[in-house]
């Protein structure tokens, strides 16, 4: 039963570390920024620099935001279809920033509760977690983003309006799919560099408390 609870903490661990990750990504415009002249955004979409920095920021604090507005695009023309799916996507966001929260919670107090029992093998345990969620993500994405791209649409949505219809839907022409898989790399780059950082930080730790018992058991042996 110990090891099942020390395996689900450590499984809430990197949940909440993968959660974060989706999060600051998402938060983080620069990436986008990059792509506006990187991928010739303003070619694609016949907008200003200015106009597609406005328009995607406005998403991003939509989806974001706890607080509920009316979905409204500062200079772009969207469909009742397109107003749908971002009402969905910030649906998606608002439970992740709701889950992430609990995890927190979580976190906190098992953390404190394991270092301070000195049980740190659950740092090992969420490292090798987060060593093999890219493994799984990245395969599929190198193979065929594509495909990768229609399948994880079809799992979160019930319906096609992600589809999106340029005449109709002009924001698309701001969202390039090589945007995304460039976030995509970017949080697997992140999660691998989280799973070093606590592979790092259990060793460290264990040779610490292997450290003290090793002089804990000579001290109690010349006595």
């Amino acid at each position: 039963m110990k090891k099942f609870f020390n395996m689900l903490f450590s499984i809430c661990f990197s949940l909440f570390i993968i959660l974060g990750i989706i999060r600051f990504t998402v938060g983080f415009r620069q990436l986008y920024y990059f792509d506006i002249n990187y991928l010739d955004i303003p070619k694609i979409s016949s907008l200003s620099e200015d106009e597609i920095k406005a328009n995607y920021d406005y998403l991003i604090d939509y989806n974001l935001n706890i607080k509920e507005e009316e979905f409204k695009l500062p200079t772009i023309q969207f469909s009742p279809q397109g107003k749908i799916h971002f009402e969905e996507v910030r649906d998606i966001f608002q439970g992740i920033n709701k889950i992430t929260l609990g995890l927190l919670a979580v976190c906190i107090v098992g953390v404190f509760i394991k270092i301070k029992n000195k049980q740190i093998d659950f740092l090992n345990k969420t490292s090798k977690l987060l060593l093999i969620l890219p493994i799984i993500v990245l395969v599929p994405m190198l193979i065929s983003f594509d495909k990768t791209f229609i399948i994880f649409h079809k799992l979160f949505f019930d319906n096609d309006y992600w589809i999106f219809d340029p005449s109709m839907d002009p924001v698309i022409n701001i969202l390039p799919q090589e945007f995304f898989f460039h976030a995509g790399v970017m949080i697997i780059i992140l999660v691998l560099i989280f799973s070093l950082v606590t592979r790092i930080l259990y060793k460290k730790l264990n040779k610490k408390y292997n450290s003290r018992r090793s002089i804990f058991h000579r001290t109690n042996y010349h006595w």
